[in-house]
């Protein structure tokens, strides 16, 4: 049994030794995500944070369960892997969970700070791409005055420490303006930030790539490519261009990349393009193993909320998230996969829109919760400190736990807000089946990184 990571710090406080006496059957805990690999059996507790690596001997054992402690298996006892068989484990997982909250509520009245901020500088784009969230939305773009107001804004409410910035749009490119005066503005303050970007990379020529790195502290962009070449500029549907975007895509890329700029590739898998996006995976390779900074992810484009509670489509999807795990394996392979990381503590907020230490900025100065809402979030202003704590709450309510989650390994990682358009009142499998890949990603980065290691010890 080897650990390639240990708990949290904070579930170890609190939880601390799971007692073994006085309890004569037991299982394996319901939060719990294993993984084959090459020297044995990966454990990943949810609750705790830990990562085991059990050989396959030791992984047998487990598979007698339930039943009497299997000899050699108190560490896992006593690191809430193996449960008292009639245990509550969501129960368990809701009172580590409230704790934390409370504790970490009473830190935040003492230094409350804003200090990560997605910002739209435009909601225009200079493509079409038809599953587009943001379809029909006004188009805006962010103001001088309104940049200079955002980075005052931040300045003013990051308490002293280094804020993470994030560009979005539409496009954040098409207006880099707002990006040069914000980021002007907190130089000036001398208020410490890293950014990164979420752009198509039409745009980001040499000139833009050195003033990323240079000025807009930029640590790395994601572009979406959707298939090789053909297929891509026909999905992407560009507007007014020269030539192929996808070759001038490509090679913004190298660009960022010999900027010391990191680059991740998000593949969008449907029912159309799978085939392809093999291909592209093969072109990718060619131009890009190998170069530091470079990753792939993929991620299934999910119908409408609407569409979704279909059992038809549910079970279209399911095939779907099969052939999304099947690229990932590919990509891997490869050595192209993006390093995923696990999360780093207990979860106790799902995203931005429940968490007080972030917000998102619109167009217009808006401070919002949800980037694929921005319209309907807004609980304030960079013109103003007044804050509608109502919206603000609203933002934060939970759906209810449902009867899978009394099973569910991600239960203890999951946080479920009512408002949002991914969570639909019913938790899908296709949803719990995205979070797992997701999961097995940082999972495999913490074992891949151990076995280089071991290879060169």
């Amino acid at each position: 049994m080897r650990q390639l990571t240990e708990p949290y710090k904070m579930a170890e406080k609190i939880l601390g030794k799971q007692e073994t006496d006085g309890c004569d059957l037991w299982r394996l805990t319901t939060h719990c995500l294993q993984s084959e690999e090459e020297e044995g059996v990966l454990f990943y507790n949810s609750l705790t944070g830990e990562l085991l690596l059990l050989t396959r001997e030791e992984a047998a054992m487990l598979k007698e369960l339930p039943g009497p402690l299997p000899e050699g298996t108190k560490y896992l006892a006593e690191r809430w892997f193996l449960r008292p068989l009639q245990g509550d484990d969501m129960a368990l997982a809701i009172h580590l969970r409230e704790i934390v909250k409370q504790l970490a509520k009473r830190a935040a009245q003492k230094r409350s700070a804003l200090t990560k901020y997605l910002i739209f500088t435009t909601t225009a784009c200079n493509a079409r791409c038809f599953y587009c969230f943001e379809a029909g939305m006004k188009k805006l773009s962010m103001t001088e005055e309104t940049a200079r107001a955002a980075g005052d804004y931040i300045a003013a409410h990051c308490g002293g420490k280094q804020v993470q910035l994030r560009w979005f749009g539409g496009e954040p490119t098409l207006n880099t303006r707002a990006i040069d005066i914000i980021t002007a503005r907190l130089r000036q303050k001398n208020v410490r930030f890293a950014s990164t970007m979420v752009s198509n990379g039409y745009l980001l020529d040499a000139a833009l790539a050195r003033r990323a790195k240079e000025e807009w502290n930029m640590e790395w962009v994601q572009i979406t490519l959707d298939g090789t070449e053909e297929i891509y500029n026909q999905r992407k549907a560009y507007v007014s261009v020269q030539g192929s975007p996808f070759r001038k895509v490509l090679d913004n890329i190298d660009l960022l990349l010999a900027s010391d700029v990191e680059v991740c590739v998000r593949l969008n898998m449907d029912e159309e393009n799978e085939r392809d996006l093999y291909a592209l995976c093969d072109q990718l390779e060619e131009r890009f193993g190998g170069k530091q900074g470079f990753g792939i992810y993929v991620r299934a484009i999910i119908d409408d909320a609407q569409t979704r509670r279909s059992g038809r489509i549910e079970e279209t999807q399911q095939a779907l998230v099969r052939k999304v795990q099947a690229l990932v394996d590919h990509i891997r392979r490869k050595g192209l996969g993006v390093k995923e990381r696990l999360g780093s503590g207990v979860v106790t907020h799902s995203c931005r829109a429940d968490n007080d230490s972030e917000a998102t900025i619109a167009p217009d100065g808006g401070l919002g919760s949800c980037e694929c809402k921005i319209e309907d979030g807004i609980w304030g202003s960079v013109f103003s400190e007044e804050r509608n704590e109502e919206v603000l709450q609203k933002w934060k309510e939970q759906r209810p736990t449902e009867e899978i989650c009394k099973t569910c390994w991600l239960f203890p990682r999951c946080v479920r807000l009512k408002k949002c358009w991914v969570h639909l009142e019913q938790c899908l499998p296709t949803e719990r089946s995205d979070r797992e890949i997701k999961t097995k990603r940082g999972i495999l980065t913490i074992y891949d990184d151990w076995k280089r290691k071991q290879a060169e010890q």
